[in-house]
């Protein structure tokens, strides 16, 4: 099984482990100094367009995406707080898109360390390859998707239902906030984990994928 010897060997791998089991100490510990009731009774207070408008506006401007999904979850509940952060996803693409089209000298400056490391790819596999890519935060995600003149139809097709798919964990997390169980916490857990994981994995093969092609098989002006 070399893929499960990739994972046992793979320092990034054990980071992920030991983040889950900080991130479910950190939990059970906030639990027992935090009264979870009094802060969903406080999210139960506020405005729902408000709150809407922050979670689409605020991750423009680099705000971490999770946080808010978070709190998407602890407001709406996980059904109607995925539908909205599903909507809120596919409006961020939107501006994302607008805005580097109306600003691209500026993106350009700002996010050429992120582009220097995208390999020449056909649309659809430079998209998968951005959104796998360790360590960068959605909103570059978007913004460098953009930048590099993926056509629409292929940056929506790839970037709305992914970040969709990752927002379940979170958004979950904060539906599940005021009755937090070892149990429950556990299984969330390890569902995080095997999302980071397996999304580690996808990326570690399209990578090698990449670097097995031959010379000129890939260029980023390619259709998906």
């Amino acid at each position: 099984m070399p893929k499960l010897r990739e994972i046992i060997r793979s320092p990034r791998a054990w980071r992920i482990g030991v983040g889950v089991l900080v991130v479910g100490a950190a939990l059970v510990v906030l639990q027992r100094f935090i009264d979870v009731d009094a802060v969903h009774a406080y999210a139960d207070r506020q405005n729902a367009a408000v709150v809407f408008s922050l979670l689409t506006v605020l991750p423009l401007v680099g705000f971490p995406v999770s946080v808010l999904h978070i709190a998407a979850g602890i407001r709406f509940g996980f059904g109607l707080g995925m539908a909205l952060v599903t909507l809120s996803i596919f409006l961020q693409l939107l501006a994302s898109y607008a805005l580097v089209r109306m600003w691209p000298n500026g993106f350009a400056r700002r996010l050429a360390k992120v582009r220097a490391r995208l390999p020449s790819a056909a649309h659809g596999t430079i998209c998968l390859f951005t959104l796998l890519l360790p360590g960068v935060p959605f909103f570059i995600q978007n913004y460098t998707l953009a930048m590099i003149r993926v056509p629409f139809r292929t940056y929506l097709m790839y970037c709305l239902p992914l970040h969709t798919l990752r927002s379940v964990v979170t958004v979950g997390l904060g539906q599940q906030s005021g009755h937090f169980t070892p149990g429950g916490l556990a299984a969330l857990g390890a569902y995080w984990g095997l999302v980071l994981v397996a999304s580690w994995l996808a990326y570690r093969r399209l990578q090698r994928q990449l670097e097995d092609r031959p010379a000129g098989a890939g260029g980023r002006t390619q259709p998906a």
